[in-house]
């Protein structure tokens, strides 16, 4: 705690001193240069812009050189721009748009009039994505997008997916340029939005339910900045993604809509997954609702406004499952004997397993008050409440059998305020002021009676799983989250100069203790059934004492992260703009308990086995290690004459890192948590109840102390070097080609390391040689000990061409866009867990987990080509029609071809060891089985391999992880909304219909729109059945069945392979 003292207080003096971890830009700006026509500046023309829904006023006088500069200027419009200046002609400019982040040049030449009688009045629209301040990738989605395109979810991943560079995956997991999901910054106007803990793996607050941050009701418009050179933006090695809310205006607006799906706005069973007789079902019954209102207006004309919006959400989404497609031994009649069983002996009701149904019920509310002080400072204060509870039913699918009472039951409450002050002070300075605060609280519980966690194995690496949840049985988060950002611009002729301060403090409270109701896993039905004892026993506990959410020894601990930055912007001419500037995060961790057994006698016997800590020891925080991100970029207009555009830069991006990681070391200290894992013929008998599990363990089980997490005294927060080139060339008719081309050079990765674990114990003999641990360890005081470090191995990188058209008149409005990309990426660790140790377990490799090697990473994005067009016709100034239309078709994604069975590489207790690619039947190693023989076995292997394009390339070698991809995946989403109005007055009283499609294609073809997957980006394509009689080589079996996991028809969720129809009724005024 003195060391947390001694942190605020430097945070105060910094505070102070500094004229103000990554903003989000919530504003944009106009700028230019004043001269007469000889090109001479005209110094102190008056420049005033209006927006003129809100009256909202903007002013300032040019200076010496004839430059001025409006910054933290509302988003949308139109604005009024009027230059004037004695003895010149007014210059008036209207309908100016500016999107977020703009930085809209505007430069004039006055024409001498003495009488000044007339005014010159130019009208124009402007295509933003030819602005001077434009230097990396990214992509603005505007609010007329936001209303036009479709979407079912109503979330921020629906438009997400526009960026070139994004991939989209599962439960909105959004990957950019091909880095880890969890590095990503999220902002609602300009405050961090990010779930900081990092459980939720769409990365926002709540997200663990489901549940979207924000009602896209309350949206204006999104940014998402991939490469963006400003040192202002930070807190992301991936990408950001800005959301900026509606505001009020002069005129009373409103809404009130809903929006509803249900079985008969849903398709039949996908083509792939109808029974022998070919019959096609519709989904079981549900309904999904959302409903909501919206107002904004005046409190004061010109000064004061107002902005609310309240939504509710009930969906229920069902996952089917027909017990056909199943490919393990176990028959439907099996399964019901299986639920009779647990009820009739341990009174436990297992649940259903062919359609678990999920569900959320949600509430989201957003107030925001807008106040324009006087023309030079601007007020902006907003509270947003989002509370959500969801049961997470687990689907059933061909290789995994879910029993419901598996599922999670999940409330999460989020409050979040934030409060924006904009200055002006004269014509040389202006200041942005945001500070935000959020607090988070999520509580997640197993679903049904408690009961321990249960898998029972069954053929062509199948498993069936029923009982508690293993990691929702002690599970609850806090966070508080204060964020401090300020920024202070200087204005000297060309340059604007920036001196900013960006502060993050977090706290977190988790309790967390996984199997806490105890985990068992069993060779096969009749072992559960006939009371064996399980081949595997895992369970953690509070050493503390407590079970469940009561469990002793919840984590707490403090993140202090200070940002400092100083950048200038240089307009060296109306056609060449260049940025440059240097930013430095400092994150400051908490100490935590010290373990002195630990820290005195086992980190030397881990030394004297040739282990290096990086002076990692418990208790110890990490250091306070200066990030330094320089940052130069350019935009360079090619003749001066807005149709040829050159921008591109060089950087430092210091990426935040979820906390949950670290947090680790403050949970798993060897004095709060025990965990035991036993396996083989050591493993306890079945016991049903949780609260008295097996925890006393033989001394030297490596259970008394648990598993340790570590990080390296020196680590630092994960850092990349991105480079950015792009050219964007308009062609006329109102197209547009941009090619852009983004490489990401890692700095500082995460990687992982078992110090506890010995060496090699010997190496298997026959085909594909490699090492064997056996399972054991240095200190057998505590079980696993984990490293965290940093590695600077690994890459990304991708290239993308797009040709756009915009056709507006007055009543047609066409906007297009269709992208190629391409894109890859290689790394030694993924990290897509949220758990030091899953990290390390689940890496797959040739020669274990502690000798990884540079491979594809789970998140390359591979091919990709997606369009998006919206249509409008306005038939009156009342009636209007819309069409949106979207289409995605992507490379699958990638996988690797494993073993089902964890003891051929005895070291991580997961099936993650990588198979080697026989040249014949002697390298392949088979036994016969029950059904077929060693040499038919082979001949079907040898066939799969055969028609493999990766395989049949990998004959006498390893496979290597992620080398192969599921199929290309193609979908279609249309959106069609009719718009009826009825004038009062000067206002119009409109009623609007709309209909999203969710795989418009499979609703026009049944074998269309199909999605696959290959489940948890593996294919356990051969079983290691045992070593042979000398101990040392491997014998394996194959199930042809197992070929089948390479491409998994979804049927789960709103992602499916079905079409889904959502239809809305909105009324607006």
């Amino acid at each position: 705690m003195k060391k947390m003292n001694q942190i605020l207080c430097l945070a105060v003096v910094l505070l102070i001193s500094a004229a103000s971890f990554g903003q989000g830009v919530t504003t944009a700006s106009i700028n230019g240069q004043i001269t007469d026509a000889n090109n001479e500046p005209l110094p102190g023309a008056n420049v005033v812009a209006v927006h003129t829904p809100s009256g909202s006023t903007y002013g300032v006088a040019a200076d010496f050189d004839g430059y001025y500069r409006m910054s933290n200027m509302r988003v949308g419009g139109p604005y009024k721009l009027t230059i004037t200046y004695v003895g010149y002609q007014e210059f008036l400019k209207q309908d100016i748009y500016l999107q977020l982040g703009d930085s809209q040049q505007i430069s004039v030449k006055l024409t001498e009039d003495a009488s000044a009688l007339d005014e010159v009045v130019i009208t124009a629209q402007t295509n933003s994505l030819f602005d001077s301040g434009k230097t990396g990738a990214e992509t603005t989605i505007s609010n007329q997008q936001v209303t036009s395109l479709p979407t079912l979810s109503r979330g921020i991943a629906d438009f997400v997916r526009l960026t070139p560079q994004a991939k989209v995956t599962g439960d909105d997991v959004i990957s950019i340029a091909g880095q880890n999901n969890r590095y990503n910054a999220i902002y609602i106007d300009g405050a961090v939005n990010n779930d900081v803990f990092g459980l939720a793996p769409n990365g926002t607050n709540g997200g663990q339910t489901g549940v979207s941050p924000i009602s896209l009701d309350a949206i204006e418009s999104f940014q998402i900045n991939v490469a963006p050179f400003d040192v202002r933006q930070s807190g992301f090695a991936g990408g950001s993604i800005n959301a900026i809310t509606k505001s009020g205006t002069n005129t009373f607006e409103g809404s009130a809509y809903s929006f509803y799906r249900d079985q008969s706005l849903a398709g039949k069973t996908p083509f792939d997954l109808a029974g022998e007789d070919g019959e096609r079902e519709k989904l079981d019954d549900f309904t999904a609702l959302t409903y909501g209102v919206r107002l904004g207006g005046p409190i004061i004309e010109d000064k004061l406004f107002f902005f609310i919006n309240y939504e509710r959400q009930d969906n229920e989404t069902p996952q089917p499952f027909d017990i056909e497609n199943y490919r393990g031994d176990v028959t439907a009649a099996d399964l019901n004997n299986l639920s009779d069983f647990l009820q009739s002996n341990y009174g436990y009701n297992a649940g259903g397993y062919a359609n678990n149904t999920s569900s959320l019920e949600s509430d989201k509310l957003i107030a925001k008050i807008d106040w324009n002080i006087n023309q030079n400072h601007k007020l902006s204060l907003k509270h947003s409440y989002v509370k959500a509870i969801q049961l997470d039913a687990p689907s059933s699918n061909s290789g995994r059998i879910n029993f419901l009472n598996r599922a999670v039951n999940f409330e999460s409450t989020t409050n979040s305020t934030a409060l924006e002050l904009s200055s002006t002070f004269g014509n040389k300075f202006a200041n942005n002021l945001v500070i935000g605060y959020t607090s988070v609280d999520d509580n997640r519980d197993p679903n049904g009676s408690p009961f321990p966690s249960v898998e029972i194995r069954d053929a062509a690496g199948t498993s069936i799983f029923f009982g508690s949840e293993p990691f929702s049985t002690a599970n609850l988060l806090e966070q508080r989250v204060l964020t401090f950002t300020n920024n202070f611009e200087i204005y000297s002729g060309k340059h604007t100069i920036t001196i900013g301060t960006n502060n993050e403090f977090s706290s977190a409270k988790n309790v967390f203790f996984r199997q806490n109701f105890g985990d068992y896993r069993f060779n096969n039905l009749q072992d559960f059934l006939g009371g064996a004892k399980p081949n595997r026993y895992r369970y953690g506990y509070s050493l503390l004492g407590g079970t469940g959410d009561n469990s002793q020894g919840a984590a707490e601990f403090d993140l202090f992260q200070l940002g400092l930055y100083v950048q200038d912007e240089v307009s060296f001419s109306d056609s060449f703009k260049l940025t440059a500037g240097v930013r430095v995060d400092i994150p400051y961790w908490e100490d935590g308990l010290v373990n002195d057994d630990f820290n005195n006698r086992t980190i030397p016997l881990l030394e004297a086995n040739g282990k290096d800590l990086q002076e990692a020891r418990v208790g110890q925080g990490i250091n306070a290690n200066v990030h330094i991100s320089p940052r130069v970029g350019f935009n360079w207009d090619v003749n001066n004459r807005n149709m040829t555009q050159v921008r591109g830069g060089v950087g430092i991006f210091t990426s935040r890192l979820p906390l949950v990681w670290p947090g680790g070391a403050y949970n798993n200290n060897g004095l709060t948590a025990g965990f035991i894992q036993l396996t083989g013929g050591n493993t306890p008998d079945f016991n049903p109840n949780p609260n008295t599990q097996f925890a006393d363990p033989e001394p030297g089980s490596g259970a008394i102390g648990g598993q340790v997490d570590l990080f390296a005294k020196d680590f630092k927060l994960p850092q990349v070097f991105k480079t950015n080139i792009a050219v964007d060339q308009k062609l006329g008719a109102g197209f547009v080609l941009s090619a852009e081309f983004i490489w990401n050079d890692n700095i500082n990765a995460v990687v992982y390391e078992n110090i506890n674990l010995q060496g090699p114990q010997f190496n298997t003999t026959g085909a594909g040689s490699r090492p064997n641990y056996g399972f054991r360890l240095i200190d057998d005081t505590y079980s696993d000990i984990y490293l965290g470090s940093n590695t600077g191995a690994g890459s990304s990188y991708n290239a993308n061409m797009t040709l756009s058209n915009n056709y507006i008149t007055d009543r047609l409005d066409i906007r297009s866009a269709v992208t190629y990309t391409y894109g890859d990426a290689d790394v030694l660790l993924d990290a897509t867990s949220s758990q030091n140790s899953s990290q390390w377990r689940n890496l797959e490799t040739v020669n274990g987990s502690n000798r990884p090697v540079l491979s594809t990473s789970d998140f390359s994005p591979g091919h990709r080509v997606l369009a998006n067009s919206s249509f409008e016709f306005k038939w009156s100034e009342t009636i209007k029609t819309r069409i949106g239309l979207f289409y995605d078709g992507a490379e699958g994604s990638p996988f690797s071809y494993v073993y089902n069975g964890n003891n051929l590489l005895s070291d991580t207790g997961s099936d993650s060891a990588l198979i080697y690619v026989p040249r014949d039947e002697s390298e392949a190693q088979l036994v016969d089985t029950d059904d077929l023989t060693a040499s038919q076995q082979y001949a079907l292997l040898n066939a799969f391999i055969e028609g493999d394009d990766y395989l049949s390339s990998r004959r006498g070698q390893f496979a290597e992880r992620n080398a192969d991809r599921s199929d290309w995946i193609h979908i279609v989403d249309l959106k069609f909304a009719q718009e009826f109005g009825v004038k009062f007055g000067e206002k119009i009283h409109s009623l609007e219909l709309t209909a999203d499609i969710f795989n418009f294609t499979n609703l026009l073809n049944k074998e269309w729109g199909v999605r696959t997957f290959a489940g948890f980006n593996q294919v356990q394509l051969l079983d290691f059945e045992r070593f042979a009689a000398d101990g040392t080589t491997p014998l394996f079996s194959y199930d042809p069945r197992a070929a089948d996991t390479v491409n998994i028809v979804d049927d789960s969720g709103l992602s499916s392979s079905r079409w889904q129809m959502q239809v809305g009724l909105r009324y607006s005024f």
